[in-house]
This record gives structure tokens, sequence and C-alpha cells, in this order.
């Protein structure tokens, strides 16, 4: 647990420590667990991860200490679903700190999401090369509206198999894996 803004988050950090760092926000009703298939692949590519589990409460702020606190400055964002709402809001604001994004199942803050609900208006573009995995049309749909808010290389992925992160584990690595190598 790392704690930051007076409420404790889970936070699992492994792999070489040397390598490339990858941070993962995950899904709600995931912890940090839920991830170690796939941390465990990244680790084999050579890449650090820092999976922070999903609360509510958590802020861009608040993602931010908890990265200054376990000592990671740059690293590639990956967002699971709700970490994923997350996760475009870091990647629009602070440019200064990540490499490139991931997401699975969600669209950039200004495309209404598959309930037609814009989360933020305001949110400026993504200026970092970006990969989004669906799993349903209905999510590639609003991929492909998020497109014109990302001023980078970008790709909409379809999930194979289950379609989950958990049961998607060497598509998700992958995915990240080749997101690491075209920064």
């Amino acid at each position: 647990m790392v704690a930051v803004d007076g409420f404790g988050v889970p936070v699992e950090i492994a792999g070489p420590e040397k390598g490339s760092v990858v941070v993962v926000l995950g899904a709600s009703n995931q912890t940090p667990v839920a991830y170690d298939a796939v941390c465990q692949r990244l680790h084999t590519a050579s890449l650090r991860t820092v999976v922070i589990g999903q609360d509510p409460r958590l802020t861009p702020k608040s993602v931010l200490g908890i990265l200054d606190s376990v000592g990671v400055r740059w690293a590639l964002l990956v967002g699971d679903r709700l970490g994923g709402e997350l996760a475009w809001e870091l990647a629009a604001t602070r440019l200064d700190r990540f490499i490139g994004l991931v997401v699975i199942d969600r669209g950039h803050p200004r495309v209404p999401d598959l309930a037609g609900v814009v989360r933020d208006e305001h949110c400026p573009p993504v200026e970092l090369n970006t990969t989004v995995l669906v799993s349903t049309s209905a999510a590639r749909t609003v991929a492909r509206a998020s497109q014109r808010f990302v001023y980078g290389e970008y790709r909409v992925v379809d999930l194979l198999g289950r379609r989950n992160a958990a049961d998607s584990t060497a598509q998700l690595a992958a995915e990240i894996v080749m997101r690491t190598s075209t920064w």
C-alpha cells in the first residue's frame, strides 16, 4: 500500500530494476494481482511494472504522487477500462511523464462513451503514440472516434479470445511491448 492524499492505494512493483517502466492503472474490482500474468511477460521483455489498484478517489495528482513516491519519472501508461479513463486524462495533461498510452475499452474523454456521456469536454488532445484495445464493436466505434484527439501514431486493436485483460494476457503484453519500442 502506498499512502497518497490521505488514503492507501494498493501498488505492486516488480521486474528488472533498470528496465523501462510500465504503469498499469487497473480496472474496477481488480487488484494488482489480477495483472500478474501480463506483468510476468513484461518482465521477460526487460520491463519494470508498477500496477496501481483502482480506487474511486484516485486523481491524476494522486497517481503522480504515487509515481513520485516510488521513484518513477517516465513511463508507458496502461489503463484498463475504468483505469483507462484516468490514463487518458494523465496522458493528455502530463506529456512530460509518459512515453505512450495503451488503454482497454475506453476512448478519449471528449468522445461520448458507450452510454453517450462525454466525461470531459475540455480534455486536451493526447500528444503520445496510443493504442486502444477493444472488446466490442461499440467500444471500437468510440475508439475510432477518439483518433481525432490523438496527435501521435494511433492504433485500434481488437482483443481476441475471451476479450478481457486476464484472458488476453499474451496479446495485451505484446501491445504494451510494441508501444514501449515505438517512442
